[in-house]
């Protein structure tokens, strides 16, 4: 019985989430962008391979980084808005500084607050590591005015969302690089949701990486958009304005870590799935985790929204890779 009221709360929870993420559709905030629009972004793209897509430009601003405390500086690649082409990180060091081994946590859609991390942040301290917090694009730091944390990230604006998802992968590629020079000696992401989609998408770029733990990530683009009950009035808007699945399904190979193979070895890859999640389908990200032979994959139940899977991962990370938590 217990079990029956804990599953029905999951899907409940869930539900309120999907109705808040579609009423904020239709406030309007998505910007238009018609099928000519679309289709001159996808001619611009089609014949640039998927490295190209993200190539890291020389990024002089992020020399600045400092040993403590939050960085901001401009973005290495620019959307057009100005709140959100500033970088932004919270940075707790570990016991040796930067050269500290640095794990990169990365948020989800619409995430709102920032407590959990900071306890997760203390607990990685603890245990050797950096911790380093990235605003993603359109959330925290980079929100415009007058919208929430995240509502201009996931929108029927797709040309805006993948310049996000876009701007992201280059920013984080950059900062990777920059703590390789500096003496840092493992990178790892510990991503959810939204920012597992991102790290899906960065463990096919950098084999520099030591590990990646990647809870409920967003690894199916065409079924989110097309399928989800959270992106009802998304795929709404898209068709008011002609565009269509089979358009959108041509570019989605550039922002769909489905796609893409890990640079880094599978075998350091977690992929955690909720058993009632309908965005992050678990069945996915199974087919993902046979794809990407050799990850370790695990499934709890919760729904899309949930609570165990941060401390779960830190769990099995723990015993499967030992050797990345000896001091």
């Amino acid at each position: 019985m217990k079990k029956f009221f804990q599953d029905s709360w999951a899907k409940t929870l869930d539900g309120v989430s999907f109705g808040m993420i579609n009423a904020l559709q239709l406030r309007g905030k998505a910007g238009s962008h018609g099928v000519d629009d679309f289709e001159r972004y996808f001619r611009k793209w089609q014949d640039v391979s998927f490295e190209e897509f993200y190539a890291v430009p020389e990024c002089p601003q992020l020399e600045g980084l400092p040993e403590r405390g939050a960085f901001s500086c401009a973005s290495p690649l620019t959307t057009g808005c100005e709140e959100n082409d500033r970088l932004h990180m919270d940075i707790w060091l570990g016991p040796k500084g930067w050269r500290s081994p640095a794990m990169f946590m990365l948020h989800g859609h619409m995430s709102v607050s920032d407590v959990g991390y900071r306890l997760w942040a203390s607990k990685l301290n603890k245990l050797g590591w950096t911790a380093v917090f990235f605003h993603l694009p359109y959330h925290y730091g980079r929100r415009p005015k007058g919208v929430l944390s995240g509502e201009m990230a996931l929108t029927s604006n797709l040309i805006r969302t993948s310049t996000g998802i876009q701007q992201a992968v280059v920013e984080l590629r950059a900062v990777s690089q920059l703590l390789q020079k500096r003496g840092c000696p493992n990178i790892g992401l510990w991503a959810t949701s939204y920012g597992g989609w991102i790290a899906g998408l960065l463990v096919s770029l950098e084999k520099s990486l030591s590990t990646a733990w990647l809870l409920e990530p967003i690894t199916d683009v065409d079924w989110a958009i097309w399928e989800s009950p959270a992106t009802i009035v998304l795929r709404r808007q898209l068709r008011e304005r002609g565009i269509s699945r089979e358009m959108v399904r041509f570019h989605t190979s550039k922002v769909c870590p489905g796609h893409q193979k890990p640079l880094i070895p599978a075998e350091r890859i977690l992929l955690l799935a909720g058993t009632f999640d309908r965005i992050a389908r678990p069945e996915t990200i199974r087919e993902l985790s046979r794809k990407w032979q050799g990850s370790h994959y695990a499934e709890f139940r919760q729904g899309h929204v949930g609570y165990q899977l941060m401390p779960e991962s830190l769990r099995i990370a723990q015993e499967k890779f030992p050797e990345l938590f000896v001091s």
